[in-house]
């Protein structure tokens, strides 16, 4: 489990008014959530997530409601970005100075410098706040509310994989991922870098965490080995054997990928899955196979591990919300 400061707050099975002010404590700094109409409930949401460093990527769901950010907000609160990749749901309405509609898959660049007003479906997200003085130049640019299929793309797979990631990660092990995740970030929002000359060390990452992305989305298939993959990613086999050299070769990630999926989810508190059925989807042939790979993985049974984190997380379940906004107002101004 990662031994980074965790960010918890569960509120499902609270009374709707009691999940309200956890979930308006967790989103003020950022947002005020409202209900469509007066006569729905209050709006709720759950978040669990981790502080890696100067930055906070974190798993968020949330019923229907509206979000809205004005100018008041703005200068009582840090102008940190924002940016939110939809697995399920969506919105519509206006972020980064546009007119903008988000939908599964998408990633928004939300800009928390300029109001915010949208209607969002119940939504299944990962986000990941990074403060503004980290991205270098990004004043200087036009952010976009979303980027092009391309780059979205990339973005996407590299904030699933860090979300995952996060799960496991080690204080030692932050200021690398911070500085590729930075690096990452600011190579994609640059317009002036045609696509076709995006091949830096730092995207070279995100290409591997996109096959990784095509690995994870299918990881029940059983046909999933380099013919397929090669085929998926558009590349040849001897590309492929490159890509996945350093790792020790395509089918021994396929399997790694496979336990760190499953570690992943039942390390999440919000996840609620059977053992069995997670080690159906991600793409194990019995229970059995599932349970001895596990254990000979992370030295300890996958119900042990569950049990572990699921103590964990009943005792950390709301962590305060003075303890979200001590990270949020001190975010960028660490020196780690």
């Amino acid at each position: 489990m990662s031994t980074l400061p965790r960010l918890d707050y569960l509120t499902t099975g609270l009374p709707n008014a009691q999940a309200y002010e956890i979930w308006k404590g967790v989103v003020g700094a950022l947002f005020e959530p409202r209900a469509f109409h007066p006569s729905q409930h209050h709006p709720t949401g759950s978040a669990s997530g981790v502080v890696m460093g100067n930055m906070i990527v974190a798993r968020v769901v949330f019923t229907a409601q509206s979000f809205h950010r004005d100018r008041a907000l703005i200068e009582r609160t840090p102008d940190h970005v924002l940016f939110h990749l939809y697995n399920v749901g969506g919105f519509n309405g206006t972020i980064t100075r546009h007119q903008t509609t988000i939908w599964s898959a998408q990633v928004a660049v939300i800009d928390l410098r300029h109001e915010v007003s949208t209607h969002a479906a119940s939504s299944d997200t990962i986000s990941l706040i990074v403060p503004r003085n980290l991205l270098p130049g990004v004043d200087d640019l036009a952010l976009p509310p979303r980027l092009e299929p391309a780059r979205n793309r990339l973005l996407a797979a590299h904030l699933t994989a860090l979300r995952e990631r996060s799960a496991h990660l080690d204080e030692a092990d932050v200021p690398g991922v911070t500085e590729r995740t930075l690096e990452v970030l600011s190579t994609l929002l640059d317009p002036s870098r045609a696509l076709d000359h995006l091949d830096t060390p730092a995207l070279d990452t995100s290409h591997l965490a996109l096959a990784e992305q095509a690995i994870r989305e299918n990881l029940a298939l059983p046909d999933l080995g380099p013919d397929w993959l090669a085929t998926r990613l558009g590349i040849s086999r001897a590309s492929l054997y490159r890509l996945f050299a350093p790792y020790g070769g395509i089918m021994r990630c396929v399997q790694e990928r496979r336990l760190l999926a499953v570690r992943a989810a039942l390390s999440d508190p919000l996840e609620t899955r059977l053992l069995s059925r997670l080690a159906a989807e991600h793409g194990f042939q019995s229970e059995a196979h599932f349970s001895r790979s596990f254990r000979a993985q992370f030295g300890t049974t996958a119900s042990e591990f569950r049990a572990e984190q699921l103590k964990v997380a009943r005792e950390t379940a709301r962590t305060s919300l003075d303890v979200f906004n001590w990270w949020w107002e001190h975010l960028g101004a660490r020196t780690d």
